[in-house]
Order: structure tokens, then sequence, then C-alpha cells
């Protein structure tokens, strides 16, 4: 395999920072890129080689130099384009890069039952739609260079959902909850990466999923805040199962319960 020595992050938000300043750590040439001069300003102070990317007319030949991409943009920064986008940035890489895309357990559908990567159902979520066609997209340009991490709901470093729930109504009180911490998150990649994991789909989620009200009442007490109110019980539901993540990767999950997440 060949070493990786120079690796891009595209998407330099609330996971791709302390991902970039994760591999700066262990010696590697990071690249990344923004939307904002302020944060470009930020992590080029850090070390990392910024670049800014909000469209298609961006410069972006500087990927042919690295070993490595990590694509981290959210779905909602392009909307509609977003498959398009996602497949733009990778025709700049060389023929040997290989690509992680950090997708969403969205692209699953709510099928009441234990789903895993080989669930082959779609959500009808107009997110997970569109994760979903990107991710096929980018699987026809690069095969087995492409590896997808599929994550669930994303917590750390001050970002909770229970903070945006805080005294609103819910439905679904005992429906389970699919959730990954940050740390893991970056463990995650960091597995791919080491044990060279190409042309694979593996989910990233917590082992164990409480239920909604139970959670996020214990969150909401813990941040001092207003619990949400959960008006009915299941609605439609699914389980994330990070089976795959443990066996194949040997990952051991630094949080494998929500209830263990430090707030």
């Amino acid at each position: 395999m060949k070493k990786i020595e120079r690796i891009a992050i595209v998407g330099c938000g609330w996971l791709g920072t302390p991902l970039a300043e994760f591999y700066l750590e262990k010696g590697l040439v990071v690249h990344g890129t923004t939307r904002t001069p302020s944060k470009a300003e930020q992590l080029s102070q850090k070390g990392v080689h910024m670049h800014l990317l909000n469209d298609f007319t961006d410069d972006l030949t500087w990927l042919d130099s690295v070993d490595l991409l990590v694509l981290n943009i959210p779905p909602s920064s392009f909307g509609t384009e977003y498959p398009r986008f996602m497949t733009h940035i990778v025709r700049f890489i060389s023929e040997e890069t290989n690509v992680i895309f950090i997708s969403s357990t969205s692209v699953y559908d709510n099928q009441n039952k234990v789903v895993n990567e080989d669930s082959t159902e779609v959500g009808n979520s107009a997110r997970g739609k569109t994760v979903y066609a990107a991710e096929q997209e980018l699987s026809s340009l690069l095969s087995t260079r492409l590896t997808i991490l599929r994550m669930g709901g994303l917590v750390g470093n001050n970002r909770h959902p229970v903070k945006f729930m805080t005294g609103k109504n819910y439905p679904g009180k005992s429906e389970p909850i699919n959730l990954i911490h940050l740390e893991d998150c970056i463990g995650l990649i960091d597995a791919v990466i080491e044990n060279a994991y190409w042309g694979e789909t593996i989910n990233g989620c917590t082992a164990e999923h409480p239920q909604k009200e139970e959670y996020y009442t214990w969150a909401a007490e813990k941040l001092d805040l207003t619990a949400p109110i959960f008006t009915t019980e299941k609605t439609t539901f699914k389980i994330i199962s990070n089976e795959k993540s443990s066996n194949l990767l040997g990952y051991i999950y630094r949080y494998n319960n929500p209830l263990d997440f430090p707030l």
C-alpha cells in the first residue's frame, strides 16, 4: 500500500477541523477547504494548507498531489447539485488516490428493524436520497478506491441535538436513537486508513440505542435545559448496526452507548 503522507480534508467544519488537527499531530501534510476566509486563516495558522471552496469554479488542481481525500461536505451546502459537486471534486485527484466519503445513516429507510450495510431500502427524506445518489455516483467513478462511512447522528465538541429540541414536542418517545461521538468518527476514519479497507461501505454508530425520551430527558438534565416533550410511542424507526465496523475494522468504540457521552 502506498504510504499516506499528504491528506486532503474537503470540508473543515465540525468533523473536518479536529480531523485535520489529528493528522497534523501524526505528522502528515494536511490540506483543507472551507467557505470562509476567517476559518481558512485560523487553520492556516495551525499548519493546514487551506483552500477556499464555494462552487464549481474554484481551483482544485492542488488535489492531484494528495495521497488520500476525505470528502466531508454536508448535502445542505449544495442541494440538488450535491452529487454532481462530489464527482466534480474527485475528478481532480490522481488515479492512485483513495477516497473516504463521509455519508449518513439517513440513506436507510425506516424499516422498524435493525439495518446494516446490506440493506437496500433507501430513505424517503430529501437528504437521504441526495446522499445516496452521491454515494452511487462516486462508487461508479472510483470503484474499490472508495470507502463510504455512513455516520449516525453526530454528537461532541459542544454539539448535541437536545440543544435544538429543548421544550419542543416530538413524537416517538420509545423509538431507538442512532448516534456517534466525534472521537469515534475520527477513530473510524483512521481505522479505515490504517487498515487500508477500501471498496467498503461501513456504518458508524453506537451499539446501544436508548429510547428517545430516556436519552433526551437525561441529556437535557445534564445540560440544565428544559427537556423536550414526547407525545406518542413509536412511529417508524430503524436501528443502525455497527457490527461491520467492529468486526471488519476491529474498531473498539470509545463510546458505545450514548448515555456514556461526555456532555
